[in-house]
């Protein structure tokens, strides 16, 4: 299996899995809606700051679920695994259980 690992203040997510409407046994896919995206992170590195010249640990973890605009990440896929990459700023909420 590959590894990712993000550089330069980007952070790496899995999608999770979104619910699909049924109706009977005819499956109708959200096509239409620009839903955001629910992901977990996976992996996250820190922030290179370059006017104070150090990097800055970020507060995002390693097993949050985020949410992200619906354009507002690149879609890779490896081993059948669909990852979101996109930059800590982005994530627009962290979902707490």
């Amino acid at each position: 299996m590959s590894k990712l690992n993000p550089r330069g203040g980007n952070i790496i997510l899995k999608l999770l899995e979104t619910d699909e409407m049924m109706v009977g046994n005819i499956i109708i896919p959200d096509v239409g809606n620009e839903k955001a995206l629910m992901a977990e992170i996976i992996a996250v590195s820190d922030v290179y700051n370059y006017h104070r010249g150090e990097s800055v640990q970020t507060n995002l973890k390693v097993g949050q679920k985020a949410v992200l605009p619906p354009m507002g990440a690149q879609r890779i896929k490896i081993d059948n695994v669909e990852y979101l990459i996109t930059t800590q700023e982005n994530v627009l909420s962290i979902i707490e259980d």
